[in-house]
């Protein structure tokens, strides 16, 4: 069981993180209780928050941001499952993976305006979560899972970065100063950065002041 606990935390860091922002995972530090009925950490509803938190070019009026996003829901033995069908040696899988995932969410946008950090934050609030998933599936280590794909093009540096790919998360919040404290999370995030080599950066941190209310 340890064994196969390390692997879940060690597989969500290697294909959920970027460089940006190298953390752990909340899982990394909780004990983990298979198939424990949980409903108290599943939120009524998510909001989700993307954000291009740095472009060299965002004063220019060429700069632009298109993303595409989808938010789903995977059963604990779902997850389980698609974690046994994986290639050795690491993999970065898409959505489809995933088999009996439930889909929440999803979206696109096309931003050009990228001056302020406002502008370049796109919010979705109020997405149902707790009555889209059965009572039964409502365990403590089912897994959220967020789809992307992103292209910016950058005026200043006359460049256009593309990335696909996948964050997965629980569906609870570990209290920092207490880890056997957790809470139901509610928002998603997700935060790009351009380097100014063209390097895209990317996380699922939530930054600090984060604003979850704007329309």
């Amino acid at each position: 069981m340890l064994t196969e606990f390390l692997t879940i935390a060690v597989l969500q860091l290697s294909f959920g993180f970027g460089s940006f922002w190298p953390v752990t995972t909340p899982q990394t530090f909780q004990v983990r209780e298979p198939f424990r009925h949980a409903p108290e950490v599943y939120a009524d509803q998510l909001n989700f928050v993307a954000t291009l938190v740095n472009l060299p070019g965002a004063a220019k009026k060429q700069s632009r941001w298109e993303l595409s996003y989808q938010l789903f829901f995977i059963p604990e033995d779902k997850y389980q499952e698609a974690l046994k069908r994986l290639p050795r040696g690491g993999s970065n899988p898409p959505p489809e993976h995933f088999h009996g995932r439930i889909l929440l969410a999803r979206g696109h946008r096309k931003i050009t305006r990228l001056g302020t950090i406002e502008e370049r934050t796109i919010t979705l609030n109020g997405v149902p979560f707790k009555q889209k998933i059965p009572d039964g599936l409502r365990t403590k280590f089912g897994v959220l899972m967020t789809g992307y794909a992103v292209k910016i093009f950058d005026g200043e540096l006359k460049t256009t970065v593309y990335l696909s790919g996948i964050f997965l998360t629980d569906p609870f919040e570990t209290d920092p100063n207490d880890q056997k404290q957790v809470s139901a999370r509610k928002t998603l995030y997700l935060n790009f950065a351009v380097t100014p080599d063209g390097t895209l950066n990317y996380s699922q941190l939530a930054r600090k002041n984060q604003n979850t209310t704007r329309k």
